[in-house]
């Protein structure tokens, strides 16, 4: 299914996930620049915990990525059985 049917069958879905990446790309930005990088403490807005969540913000962004890339398949069915 192509990204064009995909928002035309399931709309809600598809814009939905499309917030959710903006969101997560947005916050990415907000906990980049929030980090106290001179701290070096494990616990509030410190490198290292600074940097975990960076890391799971852009994890959740590469598979947003990969779901908008499934909707650009032309065939998402499997090949036909038994092979000819």
């Amino acid at each position: 299914m192509g990204v064009r049917t995909a928002l035309q069958q399931m709309r809600w879905i598809t814009l939905g996930v499309l917030a959710v990446a903006i969101w997560a790309v947005i916050a990415w930005f907000e906990v980049l620049e929030l980090i106290e990088w001179t701290s070096m403490d494990y616990i509030g807005r410190s490198a290292p915990s600074g940097v975990v969540g960076l890391i799971v913000l852009a994890g959740l962004t590469a598979l947003l990525v990969a779901l908008f890339g499934e909707l650009g398949e032309k065939e998402p069915a499997p090949e036909s059985w038994p092979p000819e």
